[in-house]
């Protein structure tokens, strides 16, 4: 019987330098260095992304179309890469072994790339393989002149179709445009996302911090799921409603994705709630701007920690006007938002039971 062809994003994360690295290294330890790295991007590229195997220095996944919204997809893109550089900093800041393959190893860097198309699934030699046209291109491009070019810094290069099927504006997040050749498949407009301006962003910004002071609002709580799962849940309007109730939301976002900048408004009945993101980090902190009604301004802040079993969510807002509030409504306020966020932990979970009781603070 005929496999049935799907249509998805297909991504290859690449250990740039690994085969100069691996020759100046010793073979005993080189290989697990290049394991753990390997396993710590993929650990924050899945989900939304299905690993399809590990190919040596490289790993090969994929998600079929409708599974997941291009700012989440976007989100694990960028997520994986600074994973990488904060792992990689570890290994040498953290190590006292002085062997060639820990003391090479921050040479190393990753380059990801992303491409929309069709496949099909199939066995060979008793494994899963995703085969066709589109999975030949996806690998042709780590030899591709653009990667070749880019060989000094990571990145990100996305295909014109990947593009496409993201709803990105090239020009408004700053991608840069170029075109390869690849032998049997013709030319490919491609653009590309610079990682390492990226990561240097990330290492100098200040996270929005909501003080004690005015503090109205300080749940925490630990959610049987991963970080990319929670951060979807708190970010994306389609999952929102999920636990939030029944909301309308419309968001603006520049460049076609969810990020700084981003202001949304919620409606639920009468009520509306302006919010901009002010600080976003995949999948780590997310900080908002809030107009709530009868509260007024308010600066909010989620933290996402991985925990032993699942992320320990911290849920914070600040007042940050000098609207006087009667303590009844900030009660209603405080009450209204746990019962979100147990919602929250019972939507994620499913059957499965919060870890540890939820712990508010006043």
């Amino acid at each position: 019987m005929a496999a049935t062809p799907e249509t998805g994003f297909l991504v290859i994360a690449d250990l740039t330098g690994y085969t100069a690295y691996l020759s100046r290294s010793e073979l005993e330890h080189a290989p697990a260095i290049a394991g753990d790295l390997l396993e710590t991007i993929v650990g924050r590229l899945e989900p939304p992304y299905r690993l399809a195997k590990f190919e040596g220095d490289a790993a090969f996944l994929f998600v079929e179309d409708g599974r997941s919204d291009a700012s989440l997809l976007l989100d694990a893109i960028e997520a994986s890469y600074v994973a990488f550089r904060r792992r990689l900093r570890s290994i040498d800041q953290a190590t006292s072994c002085d062997c060639n393959s820990c003391r090479l190893a921050p040479r190393l860097d990753l380059k990801l790339f992303v491409h929309h198309g069709s496949y099909v699934r199939g066995r060979i030699a008793g494994r899963d393989e995703l085969a066709g046209p589109d999975v030949i291109l996806v690998h042709r491009l780590l030899k591709g002149a653009t990667a070749a070019d880019a060989r000094g810094s990571g990145f990100a290069l996305f295909t014109a179709d990947a593009v496409a099927a993201l709803g990105l504006d090239p020009i408004a997040l700053g991608l840069s445009a170029a075109e390869d050749a690849i032998e049997h498949l013709g030319r490919v407009a491609t653009f590309t996302l610079d990682l390492e301006t990226r990561w240097q962003a990330e290492s100098g910004r200040r996270r929005l911090e909501v003080g004690e002071r005015d503090v109205v609002l300080d749940v925490v709580t630990t959610i049987a799921a991963t970080p990319s799962v929670v951060w979807a849940h708190l970010t994306s309007p389609a999952l929102r409603t999920l636990w939030e109730g029944p909301l309308v939301i419309e968001e603006t976002s520049g460049g076609g994705r969810r990020g700084v900048g981003t202001i949304a408004q919620c409606v639920t009945g009468r009520l509306a709630t302006l919010e901009e993101i002010i600080d976003w980090q995949p999948y780590d902190h997310v900080g908002w701007r809030l107009a709530v009604p009868e509260l007024g301004p308010v600066a909010a802040t989620a933290d996402l920690d991985p925990v032993e079993g699942g992320t320990r969510l911290r849920l914070r807002w600040a007042q940050q006007g000098s609207a006087t509030v009667e303590d009844a409504e900030i009660d209603r306020i405080r009450a209204e938002r746990r019962a979100a966020v147990g919602r929250l932990a019972q939507v994620i979970a499913g059957s499965l039971p919060v870890i540890e009781q939820m712990e508010v603070r006043s």
